[in-house]
């Protein structure tokens, strides 16, 4: 399914998120620091983000910590609502319930528009541009994403992800296909903001891992668009047969490893 299809036919899936703002805030795992530190790099503090999508402020709260001014243009009035919350104590935050294809910012105004997790659901034909027209001349445009990686072959973490290959078979089929993994599918939107007239583009791959108590993984998979969709009964035998997987036979451990996809590219000068 291409990115655009994404956008136009998965609409339930992309505003599933609100309705569990509290459990994707607590289960969802925050980014490397490294993934900053490259931010940083290009756009030093204090500069002022426009965040895409920041969701209850998973990425919003360590450019906060790092000093930045931040205006977040969230979809979800719940998400909106509970990122509030959670950046009180920063008053250069700003959370704006809004589409962002829809809402319009002051031209050039921006040093930095951020999208963590969030622009797979931007029609890229509008994104872009208006990424563009946010940011001044030279300004940055950063976009991350964390996948999901099986492992090592012999290693815990892929002997567990090939273990629930079964159990989604037989309790979510749907979901086999997207679960395939391959260092050739990451996403690659480099050409795509080449011909968007972004420069300077950049691809940087980071390799992390983090251990999850069996509910607390079960919980991440529940905050996840394609697993939330799933009619209710559905998605409670899926993710009880993880759960039981987990403790029975990995200890009540589940190790993940992530490649973090980050893409920066240049606005044209």
């Amino acid at each position: 399914m291409s990115r655009l299809s994404d956008h136009a036919v998965d609409r339930s899936r992309r505003n599933s998120f609100d309705a569990i703002a509290e459990q994707y805030a607590e289960a969802r795992p925050a980014y490397p620091s490294s993934v900053f530190d490259l931010i940083s790099d290009r756009v030093p503090p204090p500069a002022r983000v426009l965040e895409v999508g920041p969701g209850p402020g998973v990425a919003t709260l360590p450019l906060a910590e790092r000093g930045y001014e931040v205006v977040g243009v969230e979809l979800g009035t719940n998400l909106a609502r509970v990122a509030r919350r959670r950046l009180a104590g920063f008053p250069s935050v700003h959370i704006v319930h809004a589409d962002f294809q829809e809402w319009e910012p002051v031209p050039g105004s921006f040093d930095l528009v951020l999208a963590a997790s969030a622009w797979h659901w931007i029609d890229p034909s509008i994104g872009y541009a208006r990424a563009q027209a946010a940011l001044r001349s030279g300004g940055y445009l950063v976009l991350v994403a964390n996948h999901p990686r099986p492992g090592r072959l012999g290693s815990a973490q892929r002997r567990f992800w090939d273990a629930t290959d079964p159990i989604y078979r037989r309790y979510a089929p749907a979901l086999v296909a997207r679960r395939g993994w391959h260092p050739t599918r990451l996403p690659d939107l480099r050409p795509e903001m080449r011909r968007s007239a972004f420069q300077d583009v950049e691809r940087i791959v980071i390799r992390w891992r983090l251990t999850f108590a069996s509910e607390a993984y079960v919980r991440l998979l529940d905050t996840y668009s394609d697993h939330r969709t799933l009619p209710d009964s559905q998605r409670q035998r899926l993710l009880g047969a993880i759960r039981g997987l987990a403790d029975d036979r990995f200890g009540g451990n589940v190790r993940r490893e992530y490649d973090t996809v980050v893409h920066l590219a240049r606005a044209k000068r």
